[in-house]
């Protein structure tokens, strides 16, 4: 069991690195694409409507891949007040059902991409001509992140669910 474990725990670290990776070069590109509709814009008077597009569908995918290193760190807004009063049986069942909840929301958010993803096949970009499939496939894989993410929280915080991480403290000092 425990070689099973660190398989699976390797593999979800070898995928928050690439998450964070996959993140850091969208952000790059939007900000790149950002500077050059500026300068196109404000230098040569003349707008780029690629770099706008580009700009916008990155700016998307960063959201909804970031929502799950932000679930991953624990970093997302929570009230726990009450629940971290609570016992550790029902701590770990309130941790479950707020997990089960945004699970099922994250569900409903996957299963109403599926027309639009449909609709993407036949729609193309206005400016640069791409699919626009690949852009609402940001909703079914950040909800598909996100959920995996929390169901990692729950194993990681199954001794103490409402405890703040020692990491979280690291990061404010820092």
């Amino acid at each position: 069991m425990s070689v099973a474990m660190n398989a699976l725990s390797t593999c979800i670290h070898a995928l928050r690195k690439a998450m964070s990776a996959i993140v850091i070069l969208l952000f790059s590109l939007m900000m790149i694409a950002v500077l050059v509709q500026v300068g196109g814009r404000y230098v040569f008077n003349y707008s780029i409507a690629g770099a706008a597009e580009i700009a916008t569908f990155s700016q998307i995918w960063l959201v909804m891949l970031g929502s799950g290193i932000a679930m991953a760190r624990h970093q997302h807004v929570a009230i726990d007040f009450l629940p971290a009063q609570l016992p550790l049986p029902l701590a770990r069942a309130a941790s479950i059902l707020i997990v089960l909840v945004t699970i099922g929301f994250l569900c409903v958010l996957a299963y109403g991409s599926v027309p639009l993803l449909r609709l993407g096949i036949m729609q193309t970009s206005s400016a640069m001509q791409l699919p626009m499939w690949v852009m609402y496939l940001c909703l079914p894989v950040g909800a598909a992140y996100v959920a995996l993410e929390l169901v990692v929280s729950i194993v990681e915080r199954w001794d103490d669910p409402f405890a703040a991480n020692q990491s979280d403290f690291e990061e404010e000092a820092a």
